[in-house]
């Protein structure tokens, strides 16, 4: 097959510009897919947001390789695949429609990722741009993926063979994650805030080599008259599957992201500060008047509270309370709950985050929380509550419980808490 052909043996094959354009409509529609049900999350953070674009691999790769099955399905049933070895070009002729497939999936993904960092952008947050070397490394895992429906595709020979190669891939991803094989096919999309984080290079590389080496070695066994010919291409296949087993052994998921060292912080509000991660900036202003609200009360009956909140995934800095975003980060507004939450935390104590602090630490805590919201006028205690009397009783009482108590809180002289009689 001469110069002038090879770019039709991909694009015949993949039907046509319209089916190319299909083909890449249904990619990116299925990034989206996996994308779309936790904009509420990751619009709030943009590298969630990029971590997301990545994972997106979780639906493009399953769909890339149904096409790529039913491509060299027909492929296979056809004359055309005789042929092919008569080129001496055969082995590129031959991969040229899975290559097609894979930049399509790449396109996709990038695509998708471009979508969700601007949505995020757009939302008001920060961006990293020099964390976009992670999306390269997603589609190393998009290659394995389109390679197996390939040869998936090939072995048989029959078109309707394309669902199952999708279902393969799909499950694949699965026991990588949940199941007991290396998390090659994982790419992102973590569930858990990533503010505060870095993306780490070794475990992100590791899935994208790891990707690649994978879809060479399904290539070569998918047609091995082709790829396994000679005692030199046994060899560098040899190589290539020594290669995959050593960086599928680096491929670590909870190692790629980590603290960082100095996170920066975003501030708002007087006294009390309150202060969230630089990259999660969107509930700041709404918690700030949250907190000032409830702090009053605090601050009428004589209680000194830190002048600083800060969200923080490790210590907070010194002689602050912490504030714990959760799942709220991604919101213009929030609960009232998470100023609560703050304020009844004017220190991270070691009991926090390591042995659990004693049942007694938690209900005065929550307690202590119930007051501040009745005192701000946020909640009213119904007349069930094995607290209304105290919350509703004699203010003098209720506010030398809290003087007391928060103090202790603050130096976390937990084992000195009490509870009123009654409520502990």
């Amino acid at each position: 097959m001469r110069g002038g052909s090879r770019g039709t043996v991909a694009t015949v094959w993949l039907g046509g510009r319209r089916a190319v354009l299909l083909v890449l409509g249904l990619l990116v529609a299925a990034g989206a897919l996996s994308t779309v049900s936790r904009i509420g999350d990751w619009r709030g953070s943009w590298k969630m947001a990029l971590d997301t674009g990545a994972g997106a691999t979780v639906f493009i790769g399953p769909v890339a390789a149904g096409v790529a099955c039913l491509v060299y399905a027909r492929l296979r049933s056809s004359a055309m695949s005789e042929v092919l070895l008569q080129s001496r070009r055969d082995r590129l002729c031959w991969a040229q429609p899975l290559l097609a497939i894979w930049a399509l999936s790449l396109l996709a993904l990038v695509v998708v990722t471009l979508a969700t960092t601007t949505i995020a952008s757009l939302s008001g947050v920060p961006a990293y741009p020099g964390s976009l070397w992670i999306v390269p490394c997603a589609g190393g895992v998009l290659a394995a993926q389109a390679a197996i429906g390939a040869a998936l595709g090939y072995a048989s020979g029959r078109p309707w063979t394309a669902p199952l190669a999708v279902v393969v891939v799909f499950l694949l991803f699965l026991w990588t994650v949940v199941g007991p094989l290396p998390e090659l096919f994982d790419t992102g999309g973590a569930t858990a805030n990533l503010a505060g984080q870095r993306f780490v290079p070794v475990p992100w590389l590791a899935v994208g080599v790891a990707g690649l080496l994978l879809a060479l070695l399904v290539v070569a066994l998918a047609h091995r008259r082709l790829f396994l010919a000679t005692p030199a291409r046994r060899v560098l296949v040899a190589l290539v599957a020594v290669g995959w087993l050593g960086t599928a052994l680096l491929v670590d998921a909870d190692a790629r992201y980590a603290l960082l060292a100095e996170p920066r912080w975003s501030c708002a509000g007087v006294r009390p500060q309150v202060c969230v991660l630089e990259e999660n900036p969107r509930p700041l202003h709404d918690l700030a008047d949250r907190v000032d609200r409830q702090a009053t009360a605090l601050e009428e009956i004589g209680v000194a509270i830190p002048g600083r909140f800060v969200e923080s995934l490790d210590d907070p800095p010194p002689g602050s309370g912490v504030v714990l975003l959760l799942d709220q980060q991604g919101r213009r507004t929030v609960s009232d709950d998470l100023a609560t939450g703050a304020l009844t935390r004017p220190a991270s104590c070691p009991a926090d985050v390591g042995a659990a602090p004693g049942y007694l630490v938690d209900d005065a805590r929550h307690l202590l929380g119930r007051w501040l919201q009745v005192r701000a006028g946020l909640r009213e205690p119904a007349p069930d509550d094995a607290d209304r009397a105290w919350l509703s009783g004699d203010p003098a009482v209720s506010a030398a419980w809290v003087r007391t108590t928060y103090p202790q809180l603050t130096d976390c002289a937990l084992a000195q808490i009490r509870m009123p009689d009654g409520l502990g």
